[in-house]
This record gives structure tokens, C-alpha cells and sequence, in this order.
């Protein structure tokens, strides 16, 4: 058991204290987060004795101790220099390699590091992802994302960065969907500094974009809203036998001199006018028809059309045709993949001429129609022609007139109703007196006289001060059609009417009111679809707007509703090319059918490209020290020059890994860094970690160091160079807190996702080591590194613990050396003192047993340490060696240090070594250095059945 005293004023003598069995779990529930002014202390307060933790070393460290804690919080006046300690707090039992504590920044972290439920975000005032090496890299939006309604369908727009620098793209995927194989799909990437309008991509999936992105503004009120039905009906020759009609000069009458209009109607009422239909009804050509470039078609027919050429108006429905899309690889351009796209060409049209031919049997009409890109966009891909099979319906004929609309009462008595300038809404009034002698009296039709009630939809402002259009997208649930009497679908139409005007910042009108009319015309669609109304504004700045449904078909069961659903205003995007990131535009258009585009999943696998040995030519790398060297290099990151790396030292590091374990892979390294909060050395030593190596500091030069199995030491401690009862050792017996296994997560290169290789592989340990790798992208590695920490954690038996003199501050992580146990009298060590030829005299006496080999243990000038057979010399301080050392031993007076030396016995040569696991300054001259036994078998995993 442990005793915590806890005092939260030094000035006090009030104090809580406790026995427990783990300091962390015990302080994690006092404290809801580690106060910055407290400070632990290992059984007495001093200095030399904080032990507050730092690292996650620490807190593990700190778990191993025993006796009495004292948790003293000072006035915060008196910390000069504190480390915000929150890693108390961290989960137990979990330890993460060589990845600093993060404090939470707030900021969104890149969905390329996300366990699960990855997509595109916004990651407002986050770090630009830096990636190196490969990663399945989930693209950051970088603009506010718009959709619109193309030929009928929904299509999102967006605007998103990979990361920093340039990139090698290996796949696109949306999802785990190749977005080549995805129908409309459009992807384009831009390297740094490279326009985003253009053939410019250096990869390109469809088509490609011709115009700058939009800057949209969307406004959060509209949600969805219905547009009710225009108007209530009232009066109809169907339900009241009315005898509707008209005649010249807006003048509606009745036959029925039971009706009397002034029950229904008064001056001043607006009302819609449904039905009034006279004069060339619509044709239905029926037969083989063929689209051409240009806007034309021909259609093969029996059907002898009269008065065809009065026509000016066709409706296509279920005008498809195919295409085949080739995806070209971007760098070959050889073609990867092909698929049939179906284009549907449905809608209404306007036409500029009409022409009939006999061919045949029949006869052969030529359509060309006027603007039918502006109708539908699928024109644009009608290159050559193409048959189809489609309904064609000839409308809109000079010799009819069609009275439909919303007007006003000007004036009404019981059996008339005059309407208020009648022709300037509708212009067919104007045909009454020619066509049809100025009266419908005699003509058959079913009319139907609604009362229009006020459903506006709005107002609604929308800020945006250089706005210059505003955007609608219009949805219709459940299709726009009708069923006629004989149930057979017919279609049916809409009309949506926009009123908007420009407003100041306050929201003060600065404008008169605009109107915005949209006809749907004749519409045969039995599934949800959607358009967008573009409307111009008149002048550049906020806006505000309101929207209603002003006319509707009224047919035997007309299916007509539709919502507001999203609304925007926007501007050109002011940035045509972005420096220092690559950027990547995607279009997405969503399955015919669906209710909106799904949750955005575009990603790509990347591999970053670096200049070699950061000034060389720019080239796609997985290598760590390549990835180190840039990162140093980076003016953002690093803000190193070169000479302060030591590149050629760097790269002969990572070739020693690559032949050690005979690959590349353990020399990798694949990460993104999204923390803005990481320092360059935390960063570092992530890429250093990832590949078994830690980072140093050579004078002023950043350097690499591989751990692998060391067959020699390089400094020797003891009595000389130790501060005297500052040893402590701890001998291990069984395996550190009970664990019986090693649980490593780390990315699969399989999926890209976060798994985990357990040891046992079963999965049987119930009290596992848990470690969370950053870099590591290859099962064989993790394997490696997982079989290294357990073998650690199995065959570490001895810890020591020392204060030790300046000349460890030539030592790095992870070095082997040798320590004299000079908490044991039977200890043989200190300084040579004399050298004549191969006899050393020592500062100390030596015993030397009869029929027992013994070894002597040199520290050289090299810091490396020799180990020669020794014999006794003439004298008791005296030995005699076997050999000559490999470098002459410094022995003179005015030497600041001098040769250090331990003698042990043959039996016991190796015993005395061990591995450096944390060296922490105590002052100018002197460093605490954690160790633990040095064990070959730490690393006999890393081979075993080809491994790697």
C-alpha cells in the first residue's frame, strides 16, 4: 500500500491523506483535471524528489513507486515554469508510444486519424493537414458546400484540401465506391498554385469544371416548407354546371343564371383561372425519333399533323439515350475503365422551327429547338445522334388560346366578372377576337375559378454583401403528374412565383420589390426531382426573399406538391488557385429517386511527395527519414536550415534499418499531423518512433538512432561518475502490474482502419498492455513492435535509477551501458590511473579470486567501452591485460575525465548491462538516468518466420 498526502495549501497545516493501492487512479478521482500549480513529491519535498509526471514515461514510472506521496499545491505566483500535466487523467492501464500528451485544442482533428465514421468536414481555424507518407486521406471542406437540381437531380458541389504540399493519388473513391464507377461523378486535383477552372487537374475522374467555385451563403430559416396550393376553388363547371366563358376585353361570363359571382367573388379579389383551353389541340407524334447535335429532332411518324407549323412548344418525356465514359489513368492516359452513362433529355422546349417531309409511308418531321441547353444541360452531350424512345407531345400552338392564370378583379356584378389588364399577364387574351370571334360561347371546355389567398412563403434575409444571384432549389416529393379520368398517368405543371428585394445590413429595404415567374410546363415525372431558380439580382448585396406556389394543374388527381428546400445567395469564388495545398473539386450527383445527396465520403489514397534530402526534386515517399528532414526543413514546422540536420547521418540510420530487417517497410512512416498544439520535437520523435528509432541532438545537428540488438556498450558508470546515494535498483519479480499480453493498434493497409494485433493472437489476455501506434501502416512492423514490448515486458528483471555526471549527455534513448552496482560493497570499479604497457594501475584495490576468469570493462575516448580479460598485477591496484586496449586510455592529470573501469567476473560480464529508458536533467552538471537490464531476447521476434 501507498500513502497520498494531499495539501491544497503549503501554508496550511489542513491536509487529507489516504492509503491506496495506485497513486493515478487515486488522484484522477480527486482532481477533475491536475491542477497547473501542484506538484508530487516521493517521500520527502525537495527538489531532487518531484516526481510530478511529464510524459506517459512518467506516469508509469510513477506507478512503480512505493512509499509516501506528497501532493503539494503551491500559489501560482511561485511556478516560473510549469509542464500542464493532464495525462494523470488518461485511461488506466493504457500507455501510448512516443506520442506526446495532447491537450484538447478544441479544434476538429482530421478524419484521416478517426477510428470509424470518417467524411469530409469542416475543420474551421484546425490545422491544414500535413501528411506524410501514404494515407487514406479524407478531404477537409474548405468552402461552404451548394447543391442545385441538373436535369431534374440533385448535385452537390464542394471544395476540399488533401494537405499541405504535393501528393502522389493513387485511387478516388466515394466511399468504398471507385468514383469512376459512380454515374455523373466528377473529381479534379490541383497541385499548388494551379487554376481551378480548366483542363488543369493533374487527376481528373469526369468532367471538367468549367467555372469557378461558388461562395454561397445559406440561409438557415428555410427548412423544407410546402408551398400550399395557390388558391381555394370555388366555382366549376363541373360542380356547379356554371357555363363558363369568356369573352374579348377580360370579361368572364356565365350560362347558368342560377350562378350569381357576387356570392363568390367581390372587386378587388385575385383569382386563378384553370381549364380555359380553346382552339389546335396538342398533337401526339408517335413513332422512331432521333436526336442531333444542335438541338434538332426527327421523328419518323404516321400521324399527319394539321397545322404543324403553328406549333411552338414540344414536351419530351422519357427521353433517354447512352453514352460510354472512358477513365483515362492521369499519368498514362491509358483507358482504366469503361461504362455506359444513360442522359435523359426530358423536359420542355420552346421551338424555333418546324418542318414535314413525305418519307415513305409516312412522314419525316425535323424539330429544331431553340436554346435547349438552357432546358436541360444534357444537350451539352449529344455529340452524335441518337435514337430514342420517347413521348413527344406537340403544344403551345399559334391558332389556340389558353386563358389559365392569376389576375384581378377590376369589377363584378352577378352575372359578369371583369378582370384588371388581363392581356399584359397573359397574352392570349390578345388572340380572342381574331380566333375565336371574341367569345368562347360555343366552344366546349371545363373551368374552374379559384379564390387566390395569400401563401407566400417568406420573408427571409440572407446576408451576403457581394452576393449577385439568389438560389432556390425546388422539391417535388411524390413527382409531378396527373391520373386522368381512365387512370392513366397524364402530366400535369406549377407555376412558382420569387418576389425578392435588396436590403442593407440592418435589414432595411433598399429596392423596390422584384418579381421572379417559373413555369414548369407539362411535367410527367412519377418520382421525386427537383430544380433550382437562378435568379439575377439587380444589384450586388444582401437580399431577402419570399416564395409561393401561384398556379397548379387541375386535372382528375393532380399530384403537385413541392417544398422550398434549400436557399442561398452567392458570389464568384475570389480565389481562383490556392498556393501550398492541394486542392481537389468534387461534383456529386444523387441516385435518380433520392431524397438528397448522401453523407459525403469522398477520399483518396495519397502518398506525399517531399523534395529529396529537402532540396532535391519532388518525389512520392513512404521513407521516415525523408519525412523527418522535410519536416525539419518546413518553415511552418521544423524551421530548421541545413545545417542544423545532419542528412547523411539521417539516411545511413534508415539504411541500417532497411538491412536489418532485409525491407523497406520498417523504415516508413504514415501519418497525418493535424495538431496545431504538437511541437517539431513531439513530431519528431512520432516519425522516429514509428521506426524504431529515437531522435538526438549531435551538437547542433538533429540526428536518427536505430535500436537494435548492441553487442557493446558505450559509456561505463560508476562510483566516479556517479553522485554518491543516489543509486537505487529494483528487482523485478514476474511481469510488470500482472500483464499477460500486448494489445497494438495500429492503420491496416488493407482498409485504412484502425485495427489491433494481440499477443497471444487468440486474444486470451485479460490484463493486456495497450498500446496506440502513430505511423505505422503494415501488419508485418506492428507485428515487430508489438513482439518487442512484450519481450521487454517479459524479460526486464532489474531497474536502476542514478544521478549521473555530465558526460551522460552524450547518451540517447535506448543506449546500451554498462553500471557498476555501487549499492553493493562487492562493487570493483573507479579510474585508471597509471598505463605501462599492458599493466593498468587502478584507484581502487582489486580482488581476484584463484580459478576465476575475470573481465575489465574500459570506457574509451569514443564513448564506447572495451571489455579485455584481465589477470592480477605485482600490486593489489594492479592488473595485468590480455590485450591492448582498442584506443589508448586517458589517464593524464589535466584531463578533465578520465578512464573509468568495472571488473566483474566471467560469469557475470553481461549483468552490468543495461538499457537507457529516460535521462531528465536534475541541473548543470548532473542527469537522472532510468534504466533497465539489457536483454538480447528483447529482440529475437524481429526475424522469426520472416517476419518482415
Amino acid at each position: 500500500m501507498k500513502k497520498v498526502i494531499i495539501m491544497r495549501d503549503q501554508f496550511s497545516q489542513n491536509k487529507t491523506e489516504a492509503t491506496v493501492d495506485d497513486v493515478c487512479k487515486y488522484l484522477a478521482e480527486q482532481f477533475d483535471s491536475f491542477p497547473e500549480n501542484a506538484r508530487i513529491y516521493h517521500n520527502y519535498v525537495s527538489k531532487q524528489t518531484d516526481v510530478t509526471p511529464k510524459t506517459v514515461a512518467d506516469i508509469e514510472r510513477l506507478k512503480t513507486l512505493d512509499g509516501t506521496f506528497y501532493v503539494v499545491m503551491h500559489p501560482e505566483w511561485i511556478q516560473i515554469v510549469f509542464w500542464v500535466v493532464t495525462a494523470i487523467m488518461a485511461a488506466y492501464s493504457v500507455y501510448t508510444i512516443a506520442t506526446m500528451p495532447k491537450p484538447n485544442t478544441g479544434g476538429a482533428g482530421s478524419s484521416n486519424n478517426e477510428l470509424a465514421a470518417r467524411a469530409n468536414q469542416a475543420r474551421v481555424k484546425s490545422r491544414i493537414p500535413d501528411i506524410y507518407g501514404m494515407v487514406r486521406s479524407y478531404p477537409d471542406l474548405i468552402a461552404v458546400t451548394y447543391t442545385y437540381y441538373q436535369n431534374e437531380i440533385e448535385v452537390e458541389e464542394c471544395l476540399m484540401v488533401i494537405g499541405r504540399g504535393y501528393y502522389q493519388i493513387h485511387d478516388c473513391r466515394d466511399g468504398d465506391t471507385p468514383a469512376g464507377a459512380i454515374n455523373g461523378v466528377s473529381v479534379s486535383i490541383y497541385e499548388p498554385g494551379i487554376p481551378l477552372v480548366g483542363d488543369t487537374a493533374f487527376y481528373r475522374i469526369g468532367q471538367v469544371f468549367s467555372s469557378l467555385p461558388l461562395s454561397v451563403k445559406k440561409s438557415a430559416s428555410i427548412n423544407g416548407q410546402t408551398l400550399q396550393p395557390p388558391s381555394d376553388r370555388v366555382l366549376s363547371d363541373e360542380d356547379n354546371n356554371a357555363g363558363i366563358y369568356f369573352t374579348t376585353g377580360g370579361v368572364i361570363n356565365r350560362k347558368n343564371t342560377g350562378v350569381n359571382f357576387t356570392s363568390y367573388f367581390k372587386a378587388g379579389d385575385a383569382i386563378n383561372i384553370q381549364g380555359a383551353a380553346y382552339g389546335v389541340e396538342d398533337a401526339i407524334l408517335s413513332g422512331t425519333a432521333t436526336v442531333k447535335p444542335g438541338g434538332i429532332i426527327t421523328i419518323q411518324s404516321s400521324e399527319s399533323v394539321p397545322d404543324y407549323t403553328s406549333f411552338q412548344g414540344v414536351l419530351l418525356t422519357g427521353a433517354t439515350f447512352e453514352i460510354v465514359v472512358e477513365t483515362l489513368d492521369p499519368e498514362t492516359e491509358e483507358v482504366l475503365s469503361t461504362e455506359s452513362v444513360f442522359r435523359d433529355l426530358s423536359g420542355q422546349y420552346d421551338i424555333s422551327s418546324i418542318a414535314r417531309a413525305a418519307n415513305g409511308s409516312g412522314y419525316l418531321y425535323t424539330i429544331t429547338l431553340s436554346q435547349p441547353k438552357n432546358t436541360n444541360f444534357n444537350w451539352e452531350f449529344v455529340t452524335q445522334d441518337h435514337t430514342i424512345a420517347a413521348g413527344i407531345s406537340l403544344n403551345k400552338s399559334s391558332n389556340s388560346v389558353v386563358l389559365d392564370g392569376a389576375y384581378t378583379i377590376s369589377s363584378i356584378t352577378s352575372s359578369t366578372i371583369t378582370l384588371a389588364t388581363p392581356s399584359s399577364i397573359n397574352p392570349d387574351w390578345l388572340k380572342l377576337p381574331d380566333l375565336l370571334g371574341g367569345t368562347t360561347y360555343n366552344l366546349v371546355s371545363s373551368v374552374d375559378l379559384d379564390l387566390v389567398t395569400d401563401k407566400w412563403v417568406g420573408w427571409f434575409d440572407i446576408y451576403k454583401d457581394d452576393a449577385t444571384h439568389l438560389h432556390l432549389n425546388i422539391y417535388f416529393p411524390n413527382g409531378l403528374w396527373n391520373q386522368d379520368s381512365k387512370g392513366k398517368t397524364n402530366w400535369a405543371w406549377v407555376n412558382i412565383a420569387v418576389q425578392y428585394q435588396m436590403i442593407d445590413e440592418d435589414g432595411v429595404a433598399t429596392s423596390p420589390v422584384y418579381n421572379f415567374n417559373h413555369n414548369t410546363g407539362r411535367v410527367t415525372k412519377r418520382y421525386g426531382h427537383g430544380i433550382t431558380l437562378k435568379i439575377e439580382l439587380p444589384i450586388v448585396g444582401n437580399a431577402r426573399f419570399r416564395v409561393a406556389k401561384t398556379g397548379e394543374h387541375r386535372g382528375n388527381n393532380p399530384m403537385t406538391d413541392c417544398k422550398v428546400k434549400d436557399a442561398y445567395l452567392s458570389s464568384e469564388f475570389n480565389k481562383s488557385e490556392y498556393q501550398d495545398v492541394t486542392v481537389i473539386r468534387s461534383r456529386t450527383i444523387a441516385t435518380d429517386g433520392a431524397l438528397s445527396v448522401k453523407e459525403r465520403k469522398l477520399n483518396c489514397l495519397v502518398t506525399r511527395k517531399l523534395m529529396v534530402d529537402g532540396s532535391g526534386a519532388l518525389q512520392a515517399t513512404r521513407d521516415a527519414g525523408q519525412a523527418l528532414i522535410g519536416m525539419a526543413l518546413d518553415e511552418y514546422i521544423g524551421r530548421r536550415s541545413s545545417t542544423e540536420i545532419d542528412i547523411p547521418q539521417i539516411k545511413s540510420e534508415i539504411q541500417k534499418i532497411k538491412t536489418y530487417f532485409g525491407s523497406d517497410a520498417p523504415a516508413e512512416f504514415s501519418y497525418t499531423f493535424d495538431d496545431d498544439s504538437l511541437s517539431f520535437e513531439e513530431q519528431a520523435a512520432m516519425i522516429a518512433s514509428a521506426c524504431f528509432c529515437e531522435t538526438y541532438r549531435y551538437g547542433n545537428k538533429l540526428r536518427l538512432k536505430f535500436e537494435a540488438p548492441q553487442d557493446n556498450s558505450v559509456l561505463l558508470f560508476n562510483h566516479r561518475n556517479k553522485v554518491p546515494g543516489s543509486e537505487k535498483r529494483t528487482f523485478n519479480l514476474g511481469i510488470d502490474k500482472d500483464y499477460d499480453g500486448v494489445e497494438l493498434e495500429y492503420t491496416s493497409p488493407d482498409d485504412d482502419l484502425r485495427v489491433t494485433y494481440a499477443i497471444p493472437e487468440n486474444g486470451s489476455a485479460r490484463n493486456p498492455l495497450k498500446i496506440s501506434t502513430s505511423g505505422i501502416r503494415n501488419h508485418a512492423v506492428a507485428k515487430t513492435r508489438a513482439w518487442r514490448e512484450w519481450n521487454k515486458l517479459q524479460h526486464q528483471t532489474e531497474s536502476v535509477e542514478f544521478d549521473a555526471l555530465d558526460e551522460s549527455n552524450l547518451l540517447v534513448r535506448n543506449d546500451r551501458i554498462l553500471i557498476a552496482d555501487n549499492t553493493s560493497i562487492k562493487t570493483q570499479d573507479g579510474e585508471v590511473d597509471v598505463v605501462d604497457g599492458l599493466t593498468l594501475t587502478l584507484s581502487q584495490d582489486v580482488e581476484m579470486q584463484d580459478g576465476v576468469t575475470y573481465y575489465i570493462h574500459l570506457q574509451l575516448k569514443d564513448a564506447t567501452v572495451d571489455m579485455i580479460q584481465c589477470l592480477p598485477g605485482e600490486y593489489m591496484n594492479q592488473v595485468i591485460l590480455t590485450r591492448a586496449p582498442l584506443q589508448p586510455l586517458v589517464v593524464e592529470e589535466d584531463r578533465f575525465i578520465k578512464t573509468v573501469y568495472q571488473i566483474v567476473e566471467a560469469q557475470t560480464a553481461s549483468s552490468s548491462a543495461f538499457l537507457l529508458t529516460e535521462a531528465s536533467p536534475n541541473d548543470e552538471m548532473t542527469n537522472r538516468l532510468t534504466c533497465i537490464n539489457y536483454d538480447a531476447r528483447y529482440y529475437d521476434k524481429d526475424h522469426i518466420n520472416n517476419l518482415i
